[in-house]
């Protein structure tokens, strides 16, 4: 019933809905802990590239134009017997944040043909309604939270109590990120990130953090890392990502083999460290590896001696802005 077919008919193009959604940096979770009630809790940042854009059509039979056919097909069909639709659809993806490299590719992905069936058949459903139907949001909710608003997002864990409900962690703080601070991604397509059946596994086999670290890491970014967005104070800023990213590579260095996935991207974000840029660590469970830079300037001579320093490791790396603001739903 399937089928890739990227010759869409003119009266399937008569209503379409357009969505352009971006990646995510995942910077690392607050609380590994638990025992104050709620678990999880994470710092994620909205980014300009890449980004997934696929446009809908409401169409006689599903016909899927992307990469991932099989992948697009269940999270279409997943929506269509969630909520009892009988319509099919044409969904052509023009362009797809790589998959399991720490940048949320999923989450967009199923937010994205969600919001898009969500504005076609002017279903009202919110952005957590969409997460919840596609068992999104488990543990982080920054992924939903810069898809909805953009910026630098934090959300607040699941509680302890209740871990088989579906509401999506709350987003409880958000701010627009600022411009003048580049950000750069260091990208190792050889590799992945942890993802599905295995990134389960990995959470049930870790035991929690230690109490100590987590309030730790809360005063970190409660009173370190918002008041330095708000004041654009940068070394404030980049000592609380320092703080998250070293907690939260030792946490899961058994279960990624180190602190970062990547043996070349790690090495890379040593060299960083080195030359004194500490606001720098690992997406997610990577491979890609990030830094943030107080100002054009210094991001451009970086990332010449980074691209001559690492010329034969095989990596990427991609410089561009954070993105204030949410996902484009066009509908015509």
């Amino acid at each position: 019933m399937n089928q890739l077919n990227p010759l869409f008919s003119k009266e399937l193009q008569l209503q379409k809905v357009t969505v352009t959604t971006a990646a995510r940096l995942h910077m690392g979770f607050v609380d590994l802990n638990g025992s104050q009630g709620r678990l999880f809790g994470s710092l994620g940042l909205a980014l300009q590239a890449p980004i997934t854009n696929l446009t809908i059509f409401k169409s006689e039979k599903t016909l899927i134009d992307a990469k991932n056919l099989n992948y697009v097909a269940k999270i279409v069909e997943n929506f269509k017997n969630q909520l009892k639709i009988s319509v099919n659809f044409s969904i052509k993806v023009d362009e797809n944040i790589p998959e399991h490299a720490g940048l949320g590719s999923g989450t967009q992905m199923a937010l994205a043909i969600g919001a898009g069936i969500n504005a076609l058949l002017d279903l009202n459903l919110t952005t957590a309604e969409l997460a919840a139907i596609t068992s999104r949001g488990r543990r982080s909710g920054v992924g939903i939270g810069t898809f909805e608003q953009g910026g630098l997002v934090l959300d607040g864990g699941r509680s302890v109590h209740h871990q088989n409900n579906q509401r999506t962690p709350p987003i409880i703080a958000r701010h627009s990120f600022p411009q003048e601070w580049p950000v750069l991604l260091i990208l190792d397509h050889h590799n992945q990130g942890l993802s599905g059946d295995a990134e389960l596994q990995a959470f049930e086999a870790l035991s929690n953090a230690d109490l100590a670290t987590a309030q730790a890491l809360s005063h970190r970014v409660l009173m370190q890392a918002l008041p330095a967005i708000v004041e654009h104070d940068y070394a404030q800023f980049s000592q609380a990502i320092h703080a998250l990213q070293l907690a939260t590579g030792e946490y899961f260095s058994t279960a990624q083999g180190g602190h970062y996935k990547s043996t070349k991207v790690a090495a890379v974000l040593h060299y960083l460290n080195q030359q004194g840029i500490i606001c720098a660590g690992q997406s997610s469970w990577g491979p890609t590896g990030f830094a943030i830079f107080e100002d054009e300037t210094n991001a451009n001579v970086m990332l010449k001696q980074l691209q001559l320093q690492f010329s034969s490791s095989n990596l990427n790396f991609e410089l561009m802005r954070a993105k204030n603001t949410g996902t484009s739903i066009d509908l015509s």
